[in-house]
C-alpha cells in the first residue's frame, strides 16, 4: 500500500516537472498549487511538532502522579508507624 502511494507521489512529481520544463500555459496557477501544497505541509509539521510536544508533557505529567503516588502513602504510613512507636515508648 505505501509502494503504490509512493510510485504514485512519484509520478505526479514527475508529470509536474515535465509540466513546468514545458512551459505551458498553466504555469502560474500550478505555481501556485505547489506554494498552497508546501504552505499546507508546513502548517502540518508545525501542528505535529505541537501535538507531540502536548503528548509528552502529558504522559510526563501523568507518569509523575502515576508514579509517586504509591511512594507518597508509604511515606506517610512509614511516619504515622514512626510517630505511633515513639508515642507507645512514651507511655
Amino acid at each position: 500500500m505505501i509502494t503504490i502511494i509512493f510510485l504514485l507521489l512519484l509520478g505526479l512529481a514527475g508529470w509536474t516537472i515535465s509540466t513546468l520544463m514545458s512551459k505551458g500555459i498553466h504555469q502560474e496557477e500550478i505555481k501556485k498549487e505547489l506554494g498552497n501544497i508546501f504552505d499546507s505541509l508546513k502548517y502540518l509539521s508545525s501542528s505535529l511538532t505541537a501535538l507531540v510536544k502536548l503528548l509528552m508533557k502529558d504522559s510526563i505529567s501523568s507518569a509523575k502522579d502515576d508514579d509517586f503516588g504509591p511512594i507518597t502513602s508509604n511515606v506517610i504510613e512509614l511516619l504515622k508507624l514512626e510517630k505511633k512507636d515513639k508515642e507507645e515508648e512514651a507511655a
